[in-house]
């Protein structure tokens, strides 16, 4: 590889030359004439065929060839170099001399032929060669560019549709494509001159295209055409064309008019259709202008434009016809004017909205009347720049409506609460039956049982009264009794809170049976537990059964001693309360009632625990530490005598217990002298007839009543018993089993007065309270269990009224 790069040479790429030479002299004879002739160039010397064909792969820009080599020649050569490169010039230098060489080597494509002996040629034969190349190089560059544009322009006349065509103005003559011929209907080809084509044009529009043509035609005039005419194709179809044109000038002549064509017939179709549409459109606006005319004059509602200040700009009849202000009054002050005091700073909060959202409001207020009377509208109102169109409806009897409607809805779900409050003390009533019926239907086997548990433990306990008993048993017999204590307090209960416990209600004062219970609270509570009393000094008395309101103050201590843990303070508080008709309720009915409160310290309830506490048998206490009667009892208890239970309670910090118990009307006057008692007569001077259907209940009463020296005859029922009346001697009292088959008690006491009057009785029964009991008010009710003692005080106070025969 040979390169020369002579001094103060340009700095360009340098040619790559390809040499084919075998002779190294003549090489660099070459290689120094180029040199010499200012050239840069990089040159590759081939030798052989094989040579020269790898150095046309290096892509040379020029080829120099000897005419004659060894085995190979330049012609053959030339050929490879036609093939291979034929934009490269390939030039002959060599040695052969001869004006037949140098004819064959042009005629097949060499560009030069240079003799060795004329080298001082060589230099500019490369220069024009090169020159030649590029030139050649550049058109054929400019034509492939004139080729691509002239398709593009084709190509895309022919998408957009158009048509060209070319009319010399020399010749008069007309030159167009197929689009053309189709637009105007020429079948034999493109019109021979201008009045031709003039002639298929529409007569309105032929002078004018004439003219427009004409001026085109002048260097002075408008050399561009944009026009749109009408063309009247063979058999008078009627063409919309579009024409855009350019005239061409030589000299200042014009020579040429070229341009395009476009079929614009469905484009002013489209534009009839418009404008017709326009015109319609046009008419309904019109129409429409009138109808709004017609609705602002006549319209009920209040229609009004105003600015986003809140002066009214303008207004419809309706609010004179309505609100009483004429027009002149209504523009000339603000809005707020004519707006009810109490809506102002709502309608200023819509302003400020709409100024800020632009969004459409719908509002209601109270505008006011000319009379000073208001009225409700409900409005709409739409921002638009700076206005603001509303209109307003008269709403004044639909709020009256919906305030009717609002007051009936009220009442009625205040019926719905009211009957779902009864519901669910019917629900409540129901369980309490329910409970209170199965307790009714076990109660009286239960006390029997009970009965005969407890009165034979009485004998036992007597019989082990000496020291020398086993401790052992003893406690066995305690722990016995205990038992039965528990199963009798247990049956207490359950009447109590189904209400079916016979109560016998005094006067009592509260304060004194409070007072009275203070060292047993005290025990019960423990030393930890603070006992607080707040009685009141000038309480009513309170018409309760004595005996259960002490159960019941026991009962609310023992369950705030739990709730509290260990430690606390423990409150029993007194009151008058009068309850009107807010305070009542369906549980207390209005009344003067006596409160008894039980506060603790402890725990609280929740909500849902509240809501249950009230039920038989619920208790959150653990398994064998309540039987969730306690609060159920009080409940019942205070239904039972007429009054109720309220419960206040804070999660955390403490429950308060309200027992309302009905005020006594005549308290019983208390006798500062004791009454005498009348004289008991001598038990063993008296006969007790001892009624009873259960044997073993039987038994241990007679056995109980014959240790007191009473003397009994004892009868397994009704029937029996009356015989034993008819035929013993002196029967001073009864006692009586009330519930028993075939003649219950209270029938068999009636028969027996018959023939005996004035004969007492007593009732023992293991059923709760019976209505039937209250006929017999001279007479005493023992609830079964009973404690001895219970019933020989009984008895010594019916005993001396006792008649005989």
């Amino acid at each position: 590889m040979a390169s020369s790069s002579p001094a103060g040479a340009a700095a360009r790429p340098p040619l790559r030359i390809l040499l084919l030479e075998d002779s190294d002299i003549d090489a660099e004879l070459l290689e120094s004439h180029l040199a010499a002739g200012e050239l840069v160039f990089d040159m590759l010397r081939a030798t052989s065929r094989e040579s020269f064909v790898a150095g046309l792969d290096a892509s040379p820009d020029l080829i120099l060839a000897d005419y004659s080599l060894p085995g190979f020649d330049g012609l053959a050569a030339l050929a490879l170099a036609r093939e291979a490169l034929p934009d490269v010039p390939f030039l002959f230098v060599s040695g052969v001399v001869g004006e037949e060489f140098a004819t064959n080597a042009l005629q097949h494509g060499a560009v030069d032929y240079i003799t060795k002996r004329n080298l001082r040629r060589l230099p500019a034969a490369v220069r024009r060669a090169i020159a030649e190349a590029r030139e050649r190089s550049d058109r054929r560059k400019a034509e492939g560019a004139l080729r691509a544009s002239e398709i593009s322009t084709r190509l895309a006349v022919a998408a957009a549709g158009l048509g060209s065509w070319d009319f010399d103005i020399v010749s008069n003559s007309f030159v167009w494509d197929a689009v053309c011929e189709d637009l105007f209907g020429f079948t034999d080809g493109p019109p021979r001159e201008l009045g031709q084509f003039l002639a298929v044009i529409h007569p309105d529009d032929r002078t004018g295209l004439a003219a427009a043509i004409a001026d085109i035609d002048k260097p002075t005039g408008n050399t561009e055409l944009n026009r749109q005419f009408r063309v009247l194709r063979p058999g008078r179809e009627l063409r919309w064309v579009e024409a855009r044109g350019q005239s061409l000038f030589e000299n200042g002549a014009c020579v040429r008019f070229v341009g395009v064509l476009r079929d614009i017939t469905e484009q002013k179709r489209q534009e009839e259709a418009m404008l017709e549409r326009t015109a319609s459109l046009e008419q309904s606006v019109e129409l429409r202008t009138q109808e709004r005319d017609q609705i602002w004059q006549h319209s009920h509602d209040l229609l009004a434009v105003a600015d986003l200040d809140g002066w009214l700009r303008s207004v419809n009849p309706a609010w004179t016809a309505i609100l009483g202000h004429s027009e002149e009054t209504l523009l000339s002050a603000p809005l707020t004017q004519f707006v009810h005091p109490d809506d102002l700073a709502g309608i200023r909060a819509v302003r400020d909205a709409m100024r800020d959202t632009g969004r459409t409001t719908r509002f209601e207020n109270r505008m006011l009347r000319a009379d000073g009377s208001d009225a409700w509208f409900s409005w709409t109102a739409v921002p638009s720049g700076q206005m603001i169109y509303a209109i307003g409806r008269d709403i004044s009897e639909q709020r009256v409506k919906a305030e009717e409607l609002a007051e009936a809805n009220r009442l009625l779900r205040e019926q719905i609460q009211e009957r779902e409050r009864a519901e669910n003390a019917l629900r409540q009533m129901q369980r309490l039956e329910a409970v209170g019926q199965l307790t009714s239907g076990v109660a009286h086997d239960f006390n029997n049982l009970l009965t005969v548990i407890l009165g034979n433990l009485n004998f036992i306990d007597r019989a082990f009264e000496g020291d020398d008993v086993d401790p052992k048993l003893k406690r066995r017999l305690s722990h016995m009794r205990i038992a039965a204590d528990r199963g009798a307090a247990l049956t207490a209960q359950l009447l109590a809170f189904s209400r079916r416990q016979r109560l016998e209600p005094r006067p009592v004062d509260l304060n004194e049976t409070v007072a009275s219970m203070r060292e047993l609270l005290q025990t019960t509570m423990g030393g930890s537990v603070e006992i607080e009393t707040h009685p009141d000094d000038a309480l009513w008395h309170a018409l309760v059964d004595p005996t259960q309101i002490e159960m019941i103050i026991l009962n609310l201590a023992i369950n705030a001693r739990d709730a509290m843990g260990v430690g606390g303070r423990l409150a029993i508080t007194t009151a008058n309360v009068a309850l009107g008709p807010d305070e009542a309720g369906d549980d207390l009915p209005e009344g003067q009632y006596v409160r008894l409160t039980v506060a603790d310290t402890g725990t609280g309830m929740s909500e849902d625990v509240l809501a249950k506490a009230l039920e038989p048998f619920f208790t959150t206490k653990d398994v064998g530490k309540g039987s969730g009667l306690g609060l159920a009892q009080v409940y019942g208890f205070a239904r039972q005598s007429g009054g109720g239970v309220k419960i206040d309670t804070v999660l955390g910090e403490g429950t308060s217990v309200h027992v309302f118990l009905p005020r006594a009307e005549a308290p019983e006057a208390m006798a500062s002298a004791a009454v005498q008692p009348e004289a008991v007569p001598e038990r063993g001077d008296s006969t007790i007839l001892l009624v009873d259907d259960d044997n073993a209940v039987r038994e241990v009463t007679a056995s109980l009543l014959r240790e007191q020296g009473y003397r009994v005859v004892e009868a397994a029922s009704g029937s029996e018993g009356l015989e034993n009346i008819a035929r013993a001697d002196g029967v001073d009292l009864l006692v009586v089993d009330y519930a028993m088959p075939g003649m219950n008690g209270g029938d068999f006491v009636r028969a027996a007065r018959r023939s005996r009057p004035d004969l007492p009785a007593v009732f023992l029964t293991g059923y709760g309270d019976l209505d039937d009991l209250e006929t017999f008010s001279g007479d005493r009710v023992i609830q079964k269990p009973f404690k001895p003692n219970q019933l020989f005080a009984e008895l010594d106070t019916l005993l001396p009224r006792a008649g005989r025969r």
